[in-house]
C-alpha cells in the first residue's frame, strides 16, 4: 500500500482552448485566424515558452502564464499530446463530458475510473477522494470521498460528542446488509482523520507544506491531494475539477488567469510531493477545445482537438506525442476545427496500465482497443 501508485485527473471544464494554451506560433494559418490577443507569440515581452522536440516545425509554444508547465515540460517530466479528444464528438459540454467520462457506450455501467475501483480491493481508508464534486468518471466506485478539505471528513469536527456520536452511529447502522460496510469506512476515515490532522482540544493542524503554493481554489485543491497522499491514507486516485474555460467572449480577460492557477498550482504540488512525486501520475483534459478561427465577441467557440497532459512518474516528458495534423483549412475538422489524431483513450489507457498496472482495460474502455504512444520511457 505505500508504494502503490497514485493517479490525479484534472478536468478543465468548458472546453479549454488548447490552441492558445500550446500553440503552434509559427503556424500561418493559425496566425490568419486569430488577432494576437487570441495567439501565443513568438518575440516580445509576451512571448511563450518555447518547447523541444515539437511533432511539427510550427515553433510550439506554451502559453505566456504557464511557465510552470514549461518548466516542468523542460525537466523531461511532462508530456503533451496534441490533437487528441473525442472522436465521435459534440459541442455540447453536457454530451461531451458525459462521453468521455463514461468511457463506453450507453450500455455500459459507471464512469471509467468507477469500473476500474470496481475490479480493485481498496486496502486504504481513503482510496478515491473527489475535490468538490464527483465526476462521472467515478461513478459505480464504491469508496469516493467527497471534499474540499480533509477536516470536511471528520464527523462532527471539533465536538466533544464526536467519539460517542460514532460509536452510536456504528451501533445503529454498522451492521445494516445495505449501508453498514459504508458506515464503518466512514467512521474509520473520521476517527484516523481526527487523530492525524487534529489536535486534543480538536482544532485542525495547519497542513505545512514544503513548498508555497499560490493563493486560488485549485492551488488549496492540490494542496489538500499532498496532505492525502504524505499522510498515507491509502489514496489511489483523486479527482479535481476546474471551471471557467468556456470563453466564448473577452477570452483574454480570464483564460490568462486560469492557465496561471493551472500553471503554478500544479508545479506547487509536484514539487510539494518531494519522493512521493516516484508514484503518482497527474492526467489534465478537457471536454473538448474551441474553433480555430477567433468570434467577433473576442472569443472561440466550441471546437473538437484539444491538448491533453501527462504529468509524472516514468512519463517520457519533454516531448510532444502524437500526430500534428495542422491547421490548413482542408486538414481541418468540418473546415472549422483541430483534427482529433489521438483519441483520448489511448492516453488514459496507456496511464492505467503502465502506471496504474490496470489488468482491466478492456473493462475500463469497452470495444476499444488502445495503442502504444510511447508515453513512457
Amino acid at each position: 500500500m505505500p508504494n502503490d501508485p497514485i493517479l490525479v485527473v484534472v478536468f478543465l471544464r468548458g472546453g479549454a482552448d488548447g490552441l492558445n494554451l500550446i500553440s503552434p506560433t509559427a503556424d500561418v494559418d493559425y496566425i490568419a485566424a486569430r488577432p494576437e490577443s487570441l495567439r501565443v507569440l513568438r518575440k516580445g515581452d509576451e512571448a511563450g515558452f518555447a518547447m523541444a522536440d515539437m511533432a511539427a516545425d510550427v515553433d510550439f509554444r506554451f502559453h505566456p502564464q504557464a511557465r510552470g508547465l514549461s518548466e516542468l515540460y523542460s525537466a523531461g517530466e511532462l508530456s503533451v499530446i496534441h490533437a487528441s479528444g473525442l472522436t465521435d464528438g459534440t459541442r455540447s459540454h453536457f454530451d461531451a463530458e458525459a462521453k468521455m467520462e463514461r468511457a463506453a457506450a450507453h450500455g455500459s455501467a459507471g464512469g471509467w475510473l468507477g469500473r476500474w475501483f470496481a475490479g480493485q480491493q481498496s486496502e486504504g481508508i481513503l482510496p478515491l477522494l473527489s475535490l468538490g464534486s464527483a465526476p462521472d468518471s467515478v461513478r459505480g466506485a464504491r469508496d469516493v470521498a467527497v471534499a474540499d478539505a480533509l477536516e470536511d471528513l471528520i464527523l462532527a469536527n471539533g465536538h466533544d460528542l464526536a467519539p460517542l456520536l460514532r460509536q452510536r452511529l456504528l451501533q445503529g447502522f454498522g451492521q445494516h446488509p445495505l449501508i453498514g460496510a459504508p458506515i464503518q469506512r466512514l467512521v474509520q476515515l473520521s476517527s484516523t482523520l481526527q487523530g492525524r490532522i487534529t489536535d486534543r482540544d480538536g482544532e485542525t493542524k495547519e497542513y505545512s507544506p514544503s513548498v508555497d503554493y499560490p493563493e486560488s481554489d485549485l492551488a488549496g485543491s492540490f494542496k489538500t491531494i499532498a496532505q492525502a497522499i504524505k499522510l498515507d491514507l491509502g489514496l489511489r486516485v483523486a479527482t479535481v475539477d476546474y471551471g471557467g474555460w468556456d470563453t466564448h467572449e473577452d477570452q483574454t480577460d480570464t483564460f490568462g488567469d486560469n492557465v496561471d492557477e493551472l500553471s503554478t498550482g500544479l508545479q506547487a504540488f509536484w514539487r510539494d510531493l518531494g519522493n512521493e512525486a516516484e508514484r503518482v501520475n497527474v492526467v489534465v483534459m478537457s471536454e473538448f477545445g474551441r474553433r480555430l478561427r477567433a468570434n467577433t465577441s473576442g472569443g472561440t467557440d466550441h471546437g473538437y482537438g484539444n491538448a491533453m497532459m501527462v504529468l509524472g512518474a516514468g512519463v517520457k516528458g519533454g516531448q510532444m506525442l502524437g500526430e500534428w495534423p495542422g491547421l490548413a483549412n482542408d486538414a481541418l475538422d468540418d473546415r472549422a476545427d483541430l483534427a482529433i489524431t489521438t483519441d483520448y483513450r489511448h492516453v488514459l489507457a496507456g496511464v492505467m496500465q503502465q502506471h496504474m498496472q490496470a489488468e482491466n482495460i478492456a473493462d475500463l474502455f469497452p470495444d476499444f482497443t488502445p495503442e502504444t504512444m510511447g508515453l513512457y520511457a
